[in-house]
């Protein structure tokens, strides 16, 4: 059975810790983070690279967070192929791991 090293497995998975990037989305409302989503993707595009998406993480009793909004938003932008990877950050608190 082969194994693969550490930067192999990076290579194929994306490192999902750092990025050439990252955007903070913190305690904004859907309808204020997904402009400035969409704002940041684009500017970053032609660049290519990486970027984090952040924002709060579910709370009990912290109703609805941005997971489902982003992701959603997210999904649609790699189905029209604008990007090329995308990972959810559950493991590190709450956001995406995006690549170009």
């Amino acid at each position: 059975m082969p194994f693969l090293d550490l930067d192999q497995i990076i290579q194929l998975t994306g490192d999902r810790v750092s990025a050439d990037s990252e955007l903070d989305l913190g305690n904004l409302s859907a309808a204020e983070a997904l402009p400035l989503l969409a704002e940041a993707l684009e500017a970053r595009r032609p660049a290519g690279g990486s970027m984090i998406v952040r924002f709060r993480p579910a709370t009990p009793g912290g109703g609805e967070t941005l997971f489902l909004p982003v992701g959603r938003y997210l999904l649609e932008e790699k189905r029209a192929g604008r990007l090329s990877r995308v990972a959810n950050l559950l493991e590190l608190g709450a956001g995406f791991y995006v690549e170009f």
